[in-house]
């Protein structure tokens, strides 16, 4: 993560004006000295924190950044945005000045509102709305699906970014038990289930091997699982990693499928589970391989597939005849909008599917928001998700 000290030093001179404008705003009952010590007390907390959040972009320690970086910048974020808000909207009250002799305060009024319910809603968002669980349930039809695998459950879930979680292995026990809950055939897991290191995985291996499917537990590498993002001494020292991410999914009794492929057997019938690699679009490094995991990828069987990306779906609509793709990725950018039926969020303007049932014919694509967070420890709309998606058959043969 990079970004220009020019950019920093902008950052943090508007903050500077944006208190020094807020003190003189308050009303005279609230210019005592204790009032005072609190405010620039808050004031002096968000500069450190801004100066821990530049120390962290531009030190190579990627332990320090891995274990501080995403609280760091929501805090300062959640303490700055507000201000900045309010440093924007209040000063138009001195327009008012142009026609009118005394100055009235209609816009720091909706400035202040505007300002609380952001804080709010951050605050919210960190506290509660991270850790708010939704369960999702959908139901895909299809003439292809063998009639011995009717009402066959599937769930899904994405992006656990475990040191999002900061050694809560309560809430990871919730989310387990909740997806048991369901009595699923099978597991998905599409990706990223760590954000840095495959050391994250070691809190919560306890919790997660108690995930249980009839047919098994899948999972497939997100872009982060690869350890792309750390400053690794050696070559070899991120190839560790990486099989070490595998080695604790093994341990935990889960199935990768790297470029593979694993067949489901009900009596006579079989469907296909399919895991690629992470495929992606620069600069997200291409790992997957279609061809490599399955290489009849048009014959007869209903086939499921595990790509971590939605952007991998443009090569099954047009090469394959691949039932149902899974993926993540996405997150939604942890910020979503729903009204009815639809629903809306910034994620949309970096891809064509970013969230929920996208349907082409006879082929059907899930993005799932995931379940942790990256960047910001911050969840609102795009709660983390559990996906219960019930194939139905309408073969009578």
């Amino acid at each position: 993560m990079r970004i220009s000290l020019l950019l920093s030093m902008v950052l943090l001179a508007i903050n500077i004006l944006s208190d020094i404008y807020i003190i003189k705003q308050l009303p005279n009952r609230f210019r005592n000295a204790i009032f005072k010590v609190v405010i620039w007390s808050i004031n002096t907390l968000e500069y450190i924190l801004f100066l821990v959040f530049v120390s962290l972009i531009f030190v190579k320690n990627t332990t320090i950044i891995s274990q501080n970086i995403e609280l760091v910048v929501f805090i300062f974020f959640l303490i700055s945005l507000p201000k900045i808000i309010f440093l924007i909207i209040s000063p138009l009250d001195y327009l008012q000045k142009i026609w009118s002799k005394k100055r009235k305060y209609h816009f720091t009024i909706v400035a202040t509102i505007i300002s609380i319910t952001l804080f709010t809603t951050l605050l919210y968002g960190m506290a509660v709305g991270r850790k708010k669980i939704v369960c999702n349930s959908i139901e895909i039809v299809s003439k292809q699906l063998p009639a011995t695998f009717n009402d066959f459950r599937i769930v899904q879930i994405s992006d656990l970014h475990l040191k999002s979680f900061y050694g809560d292995t309560t809430f990871i026990a919730s989310m387990v038990e909740k997806i048991n809950s369901l009595n699923p055939d099978i597991v998905c897991i599409t990706g990223d289930v760590v954000t840095l290191s495959s050391d994250e995985l070691l809190t919560y291996k306890t919790q997660l091997s108690k995930l249980k499917a009839k047919d098994g537990v899948y999972s497939v590498l997100g872009n982060h699982d690869y350890g792309d993002y750390v400053n690794w001494k050696n070559l070899s020292e991120k190839q560790n990693n990486l099989q070490n991410l595998k080695t604790y999914q093994k341990e935990m009794g889960w199935i990768m499928l790297n470029n593979e492929s694993n067949t489901i057997i009900r009596e006579r019938d079989s469907i296909v589970v399919i895991g690629v690699e992470n495929w992606g679009n620069p600069p997200f490094t291409r790992y997957g391989n279609l061809n490599k995991a399955y290489r009849t990828l048009n014959d007869n069987k209903y086939k499921i597939l595990l790509s971590h990306n939605p952007e991998h779906w443009q090569q099954v609509l047009d090469e394959t005849n691949i039932n149902l793709t899974l993926s993540g990725h996405t997150h939604a950018m942890q910020l979503k909008f729903s009204f009815g039926d639809k629903q809306y969020s910034l994620a949309s303007l970096r891809g064509d599917w970013w969230s929920g049932l996208y349907q082409e014919g006879e082929q059907s694509l899930y993005v799932n928001d995931g379940i942790g967070c990256t960047l910001f420890t911050f969840r609102l709309g795009a709660y983390p998700e559990i996906t219960l998606i019930t194939l139905k058959s309408n073969n009578n043969e």
